[in-house]
């Protein structure tokens, strides 16, 4: 067998094979982190969410959200799109919307943070066959707020922009 040097290093017959076996090793199981945590991709899901309990007799409704601090989230969403951290878009047209549209549209009361009831989430889901586990990407959420009749009675949710994570 010809001999080798790779910096410095001289490969010849065991040292070689040795060498070859971690490369081909490496290259098979990779190294790249994203795709060992990511597994087999099982495909997207677009699903809703309601972010408040709309029945008060809903006592699991209650339950399943004690945990998650909706506030919190809302204002830091409106916080990154004001700050133009984040690009909002028209859930209808797919154009973006500027911050300053969006700041007009709450200041003038078309919504309110608290009417915010529902978002729609875009995921890539995944399954980790070796960890048996799975994992999930946002690729995008969709704010909407509840919408009235003029009984007071609910008509459903009104998309207030879209924010795409990943394309």
């Amino acid at each position: 067998m010809k001999k080798l040097r790779v910096k410095g290093l001289l490969l010849t017959g065991t040292n070689f094979k040795i060498l070859l076996f971690g490369f081909l090793l490496s290259a098979c199981h990779g190294n790249n982190n994203e795709n060992r945590q990511a597994g087999l991709p099982l495909g997207k899901i677009i699903y809703d969410t309601y972010v408040v309990n709309r029945d008060s007799t809903d006592t699991w409704g209650d339950e399943c959200l004690a945990k998650f601090d909706r506030k919190m989230m809302i204002d830091n969403i409106f916080e990154d799109v004001y700050n133009g951290r984040i690009t909002p878009y028209d859930y209808f047209t797919g154009e973006r919307i500027s911050p300053e549209k969006i700041r007009k549209m709450e200041k003038d009361g078309d919504f309110t943070r608290k009417e915010i009831s529902k978002i729609q989430f875009e995921e890539q889901w995944f399954w980790d066959k070796p960890n048996v586990q799975m994992h999930k990407e946002v690729i995008s959420m969709t704010i909407a707020y509840e919408v009235y009749n003029n009984m007071g009675q609910s008509r459903g949710q009104k998309p207030i922009f879209k924010l795409i994570f990943k394309k």
